[in-house]
């Protein structure tokens, strides 16, 4: 017979020997009542011992009776052999996990809500300098109190990487990352990225001095073709074409050597050094100008520029952003296509744009677009004269002006090129009267 059932007769037994005997004694109600309240008592005993029991004081329920509290305490136990071993299972688990992160070259750090250390490996205590576990629970900027990463932990915006330097090893550089995971935690990765920095600096000199060494050569062979072609190129006709295309070649290395040495020198610092005012209302419009001589008149070239925008920045830097702007657009628009570009201050920033209606760019070229010597079509690129080096040398100019550049495309329709400028770069006209 099933527990339950055997509680049922058990309690029926009492009443009918209790109530009987109250019907023997004329008082059937209350045999019943003393029925109940035997059985109450029973149960409340019944349940103390249970009680005893989960505390671990008393004898188990389970062995040799089948009654329903045999029953509930078999299910009790049953629940808790789950239990255990779901947390045998999940131990092991985490086992595996902290010795895989310990193993990790990268650093981990796993943050709490409020940024405190709440686990970190072997790496992270070698990178970062951290001590187990004094610093545990301790905020996580106390310790890595690099401006940049206290901004990058403030801004709580994660999608990129912020570069500092080792505070406990010399010419040691970090990237850290913050992974948002779980129920808001997060994970700090760090990785020494001191290798790759030292190459990148190997191939910006290599790059630097190559072009110095390169230009010499080049301005003499330049010359004698020059020279090859007012001499030889009117009596030979037969030798006009190749000198003419030498030339051409040769203004082209030029152009190239050129943008290397600007981006060369754009890497050499982060920020621009000798940041004066510069009036971009008359420098908006001389790039427009020298645009629409390069269109001759093939594209047309309209210009929206507010008055009196004052930037405080670099003069060449700007110019070489807004010519290389001015310049693709009219290069990859068609004859009859338009060029438009627009100045104005956005909120307490500045916005300049380029438009144009030109051929686009597919959805797949753009994160890759400002990476230097990236062509979309790299036929087309060398057949227009370009270097492959504008929009490199746009990012890095903007970059160094604390600016942003936002690129919009579609094939057939045109290309946008927003370069937003932050508030602290906008100066008043007075600026300008003050420096002159």
């Amino acid at each position: 017979m099933q527990p339950w059932g055997r509680e049922w007769w058990r309690l029926f037994l009492i009443l009918v020997v209790t109530g009987g005997m109250g019907a023997w004694f004329d008082a059937l109600s209350w045999g019943l009542c003393a029925g109940l309240a035997i059985s109450l008592v029973w149960q409340l005993w019944q349940l103390r011992r249970f009680e005893l029991w989960l505390m671990g004081r008393g004898p188990r329920l389970d062995e040799g009776r089948h009654d329903i509290w045999a029953e509930v305490a078999g299910q009790v136990l049953r629940i808790k052999r789950r239990s255990q071993k779901r947390k045998r299972r999940l131990s092991l688990i985490l086992k595996q996990f902290l010795r895989s992160t310990a193993a990790l070259p990268d650093g981990t750090v796993v943050l709490s809500a409020d940024s405190r250390i709440v686990w970190f490996n072997h790496a992270a205590q070698r990178l970062l300098g951290l001590r187990s576990p004094h610093d545990t629970g301790q905020w996580v900027a106390n310790l890595i109190r690099a401006p940049a990463f206290v901004r990058y932990l403030d801004d709580a915006s994660y999608d990129q990487t912020v570069e500092i330097p080792s505070a406990h090893e010399p010419d040691t550089t970090l990237s850290l990352q913050i992974v948002p995971y779980g129920d808001d935690q997060r994970l700090l990765v760090v990785r020494d990225v001191s290798r790759e920095r030292r190459l990148d600096q190997v191939r910006k000199d290599f790059v630097a001095n190559a072009s110095h060494e390169l230009r010499t050569p080049l301005t003499v062979l330049s010359g004698y073709v020059e020279m090859l072609l007012d001499d030889v190129g009117r009596d030979h006709s037969a030798w006009a074409g190749p000198l003419t295309d030498m030339r051409e070649q040769t203004v082209r290395m030029e152009q190239l050597l050129a943008d290397l040495l600007l981006l060369s020198r754009l890497d050499e610092s982060p920020r621009a050094a000798a940041m004066q005012p510069v009036d971009l209302t008359h420098l908006l419009r001389r790039c427009c100008a020298e645009g629409a001589r390069v269109a001759a008149d093939k594209v047309t070239i309209e210009a929206e520029i507010d008055e009196s925008l004052v930037l405080r920045g670099v003069e060449g830097e700007l110019r070489s952003i807004f010519d290389n702007l001015i310049s693709n657009a009219v290069k990859y628009t068609a004859p009859g296509g338009k060029v438009r570009l627009k100045a104005a201050r956005v909120g307490e920033g500045l916005q300049v744009e380029v438009v144009d209606t030109g051929i686009g760019i597919a959805p797949e070229h753009l994160p890759r677009l400002t990476e230097r010597f990236y062509r979309v079509d790299g036929g087309r690129g060398r057949d227009q004269g370009g270097t492959g080096l504008g929009l490199a040398i746009v990012k890095h100019a903007l970059q160094r002006h604390d600016a942003q550049l936002l690129i919009q495309s579609q094939q057939g329709v045109g290309s946008r090129f927003q370069c937003l400028f932050p508030a602290h770069r906008v100066l008043a006209v007075s600026a300008l009267e003050n420096c002159g």
